[in-house]
């Protein structure tokens, strides 16, 4: 028996089970993009980001485990990788405010923005990986390529060129000097609510980015399962085609 037809065969999952299990990750996603940018403010990016992606690799590496167990148990692991990688873009951008002078943060976002391109080199490993070793392979080689890449998250990041134990005085000195003083913590200021809430422009942002976010999620999650069993397609098939649409 091939990986593909006892990946179809080993659970007695429906349709809206299955949708429930791919959904239930952004329950927990919600919860923590907004607490998990100010976390990172409160106790540093390095430690919610870090952290999270530790704990989202633990629960990566232990899914398989998980669904042999029980239906149940994948629910709970996919609402807690939710809630786990919710925190992490947000915590990027108090970093990039200590780390980036003003000048060069466009620049660093757009960078920072190519990581679909991980995804196109992910996404053709992760199908070889289905059709060679089976589905549970590519949770144990991700998961511990999260693992690896968490330890050297806490060996070279740090929260601030001041507390970095291996930058130059010299390239400590033009950050600090560049972004000045932005990342001063005096007396908090008042941020205006009812002037953000009313304002045109943040609801055009909020409309286009919640319409960009759920039409890509939704591909995402529905177009392998129509592209394999309306269309016809092999795993094969349908992670090449991936690959360009993350391109």
């Amino acid at each position: 028996m091939s990986p593909e037809e006892l990946q179809q065969t080993r659970f007695d999952w429906d349709e809206y089970q299955q949708n429930f299990m791919l959904g239930c990750f952004f329950w927990g996603y919600l919860c923590t993009e907004l607490p998990g940018g100010r976390l990172a403010e409160i106790i540093g990016a390095r430690r919610v980001f870090g952290y999270s992606m530790l704990a989202a690799s633990i629960i990566t590496v232990v899914t398989p485990a998980a669904a042999n167990l029980s239906y149940i148990a994948v629910i709970i692991l996919r609402v807690l990788l939710g809630l786990m990688l919710g925190a992490t873009w947000p915590a990027i951008h108090p970093m990039t405010a200590r780390w980036i002078p003003p000048m060069e943060r466009s620049q660093f976002i757009s960078n920072m923005m190519a990581s679909s391109l991980g995804a196109a080199i992910t996404m053709p490993v992760c199908g070889y990986l289905i059709a060679s070793l089976g589905w549970e392979s590519v949770f144990y080689v991700t998961g511990v390529v999260g693992l690896l890449w968490s330890i050297a998250w806490f060996l070279v990041v740090f929260d601030s060129p001041a507390q970095h134990p291996r930058i130059s005085n010299k390239e400590r000195l033009f950050i600090e000097n560049a972004i000045g003083s932005t990342t001063s913590h005096g007396k908090a200021h008042q941020v205006p609510w009812r002037q953000i809430f009313t304002s045109l422009p943040v609801w055009a942002i909020i409309i286009t980015h919640g319409a960009s976010v759920f039409g890509y999620f939704t591909v995402i999650n529905q177009l392998p399962t129509y592209m394999k069993y309306i269309l016809d397609f092999n795993i094969k098939e349908v992670i090449i085609l991936f690959v360009f649409y993350k391109i």
